[in-house]
């Protein structure tokens, strides 16, 4: 059972919402079995696609073309038709609102990324989205020019202790090939970001083991410290806010 409405007031995590349509209590009662009804809700976001979006999707999209020897028209067909596979909503850029469009630009991001696409530039919008350092680190592409084997850069040293006593969902990271990595290290830290604009990204399970910074076991034994996921993830942001 989908309905639509309308937010009416906030106050902290009570919200009231006046639907379009009125609920039958009867039908509640026998969907709850017994329990609480519960809802998922999803907040529409009423903001169209930016003229910032607008101009690196299609820029993207110009680029892969560019890669693949294939006309524009061609590869937006088909980059919409893989998209469909993880969105059933699509995409369209005559309809998209920012939110809709930030996902698709992940999803372009992250094709660019995989498959080693060439850009002719680092885009200033593209460097507005950490998911783009996030697949840097994730596919081992160099966030500044784009080689591929790129190293993992911790931007927290993790100083003396042994990596494989490190929980490295904690500590930062930015994907870097060896020669920036030399520089990052010259330079030191707070130059180089602000020199290179580059955004350090945290990582999580699935892209840490992927790359080889740590193992399933090795996160196994820091979980078996913490009851529940919401005592780990309240941990871990209190150790990032303070570290």
């Amino acid at each position: 059972m989908k309905q639509f409405g309308k937010v009416t007031s906030i106050q902290g995590r009570r919200i009231t919402i006046s639907l379009d349509e009125i609920v039958n209590p009867e039908f509640l009662s026998l969907i709850a079995d017994g329990d609480g009804n519960f809802v998922n809700v999803d907040f529409l976001d009423n903001r169209g696609i930016t003229a910032k979006q607008n101009k690196l999707s299609h820029a993207l999209i110009r680029d892969i073309s560019k890669h693949f020897n294939f006309p524009d028209y061609r590869t937006k067909e088909e980059l919409k038709e893989i998209y469909l596979e993880c969105d059933e909503g699509g995409f369209s850029h005559s309809v998209a609102t920012r939110e809709e469009a930030t996902r698709w630009i992940e999803f372009l991001i992250e094709f660019v990324i995989e498959n080693g696409v060439e850009l002719p530039k680092r885009y200033d919008y593209l460097l507005e989205y950490d998911k783009f350092f996030y697949y840097s680190c994730k596919y081992r592409s160099c966030c500044i020019c784009g080689k591929p084997n790129a190293q993992i850069h911790h931007i927290t040293a993790v100083g003396n202790r042994h990596r494989n006593q490190v929980d490295h969902r904690e500590f930062p990271f930015a994907s870097l090939c060896w020669v920036h990595h030399n520089v990052a290290h010259n330079l030191g830290q707070e130059v180089f970001l602000s020199r290179y604009k580059v955004l350090p990204v945290y990582l999580d399970k699935e892209v840490l083991i992927k790359i080889g910074i740590t193992s399933n076991a090795q996160l196994m034994r820091f979980d078996e410290k913490y009851e529940t996921e919401d005592l780990f993830t309240k941990a871990t942001e209190e150790k990032r806010e303070g570290g």
